[in-house]
């Protein structure tokens, strides 16, 4: 593996890049404090700015390690932020997991599964692991949908997966290798 840490990435319509502390109030009105875009997270919506702004810190301070993938989602004519995806890497079996949250006034427009491709390309082609995959609950379709979208194939189901707020939630598992992004190269 080549880790390059959290780098600026393009794609035709988006940048991924590195969160700055500046970036607390649009991600707080985007998507930190919607309660609908919390619903399946493993965290719960943000009550104040403020809360975001201690996290994008502990988020500054992360980016010294190599090993540390979490982007900035933003539109290429604007420079605010309208979403988050990130890897988080387990070195030994070299495999990633990826999480993507968007704002919901960004659903249904093909940006999270854009940012999902180009993410999933670095990590195969530009970092060298061999493996990257991805969990949704399974009441939230939507999420499946642009894990496919993005080329990951439907592997499997755990039942119990994670705790949201709904509880303990059954999950659809979704995984890439890297020969599938190199077929779908070709």
């Amino acid at each position: 593996m080549h880790h390059k840490g959290t780098c600026a990435l393009e794609t035709s319509r988006l940048v991924l890049r590195r969160f700055e502390e500046a970036d607390a109030q649009a991600a707080f009105e985007n998507w930190l404090s919607d309660l609908e875009a919390a619903r399946y997270m493993r965290w719960d919506a943000y009550q104040t700015v403020e809360q975001g702004r201690a996290f994008l810190r502990e988020v500054e301070k992360s980016y010294q390690r190599e090993d540390f993938y979490h982007w900035a989602i933003t539109q290429k004519r604007e420079n605010q932020v309208i979403g988050a995806i990130g890897l988080l890497v387990h070195e030994y079996d070299s495999v990633a997991e990826v999480s993507y949250c968007l704002g919901r006034a960004f659903w249904g427009r093909g940006i999270a599964a854009e940012a999902l491709r180009r993410v999933l390309s670095f990590a195969l082609l530009e970092v060298g692991l061999n493996r990257v995959e991805a969990y949704h609950s399974v009441n939230n379709p939507a999420s499946g949908r642009v894990m496919k979208k993005a080329g990951m194939c439907l592997e499997g189901h755990s039942r119990q997966k994670y705790r949201s707020h709904q509880g303990f939630e059954d999950c659809d598992l979704y995984g890439m290798i890297r020969e599938d992004l190199l077929i779908c190269k070709e």
